[in-house]
């Protein structure tokens, strides 16, 4: 199957090309699972939209949100293979 890919912009202002892993929802929040080319594993962002619809990866900063989403995507992880 062929990877989607989507380009972000750093916090150095360089292009990164980054894989996505999976996108899903969780109470009408969007999250995605991003990796980038050199790393092992993937990191978990919330989805948040801009006013042109353009997504924009956010960190989740609040511990229990965070485990409860690595839990699902684990759930959905076990469930593909």
């Amino acid at each position: 199957t062929m990877n989607d890919y989507i380009e972000t912009i750093n916090d150095e202002g360089k292009k990164e090309k980054l894989e996505v892993l999976a996108s899903f929802h969780l109470d009408d929040v969007e999250y995605a699972v991003l990796r980038y080319p050199d790393a092992d594993e993937g990191m978990i962002y919330r989805v948040e939209r801009d006013e042109n619809d353009m997504p924009l990866f956010m960190m989740i900063e609040d511990d229990d949100e965070l485990n409860e989403v690595i839990e699902i995507y684990e759930g959905m992880a076990d469930e593909i293979i």
